[in-house]
């Protein structure tokens, strides 16, 4: 009576389907697929099967980090649901992707072993204009679920462009010069830190995070993203070392 009455449409299509579900049957199985498919355990990026070497950081991993884990490839219905819940006010849409992350044991694990979750910030403006900070509202969510708190050590100080539109590596880096300022060293001095994002697109915003922390000493660096942008498939160079 409630389905007829009610009836529930899809987060990424919005066709219907049953309205305690979020996604539609279509929609949940090309989401499963992007979260089971192959990718390195050291830098998020796709592989073509599990165990292969990775082609992008080598198996080094990320410069500064230990792990950087995602949910899925940057594409639909994944990158839909990341739009609209960051462009669209859909909070829902970021916590039932943040739930599905925590569904994997080995970020349930990466959880674990952290001491506090760092947010990526925004700038006051931007925040001021979108009215969250999508990486607080993920990281928020994880704690709520898993118990470990969050905190703000860094602030936006500087009003960059938005990286959407910079499709080269050195662009973004460039773009991201100061604009990161260490405001409390001691919520993360000597602490594993876990940051927290919505995308990694090629690394920019992580690792001007990672500079921006060193100071503080922490005692080690991990990451957690929605998704990461496929190197193959875009304009975007591979990650490297800095």
């Amino acid at each position: 009576m409630i389905d007829f009455c009610y009836p529930g449409h899809c987060a990424a299509c919005k066709t219907g389907c049953e309205a305690d579900s979020f996604l539609c049957r279509e929609c949940f199985e090309k989401l499963a697929g992007l979260e089971s498919a192959a990718a390195c355990d050291r830098c998020g990026a796709p592989l073509g099967h599990g165990g292969a070497p990775c082609p992008f950081c080598k198996d080094d991993g990320v410069p500064n980090y230990d792990r950087i884990l995602r949910l899925g490839v940057f594409e639909d219905p994944l990158k839909d649901l990341i739009h609209k819940f960051k462009y669209q006010r859909q909070w829902n849409v970021g916590e039932q992707l943040t739930r599905r992350l925590l569904g994997h044991d080995c970020v349930r694990d990466l959880v674990a072993q952290a001491d506090v979750i760092v947010p990526v910030p925004l700038h006051v403006w931007r925040q001021f204009h979108r009215g969250f900070n999508q990486a607080a509202v993920i990281a928020r969510h994880i704690s709520k679920q898993c118990g470990k708190p969050v905190a703000f050590p860094l602030a936006r100080v500087r009003r960059t462009e938005t990286q959407t539109h910079l499709h080269s590596r050195e662009k973004r880096f460039a773009n991201l010069q100061g604009a990161f300022k260490l405001k409390r060293p001691k919520a993360v001095e000597g602490r594993k830190v876990l940051v927290v994002d919505d995308v990694m697109t090629t690394g920019a915003t992580l690792q001007m995070v990672a500079r921006s922390l060193r100071p503080a000493r922490p005692a080690a660096l991990s990451a957690l993203v929605l998704a990461v942008a496929d190197p193959r498939g875009r304009d975007f160079q591979a990650v490297g070392r800095i």
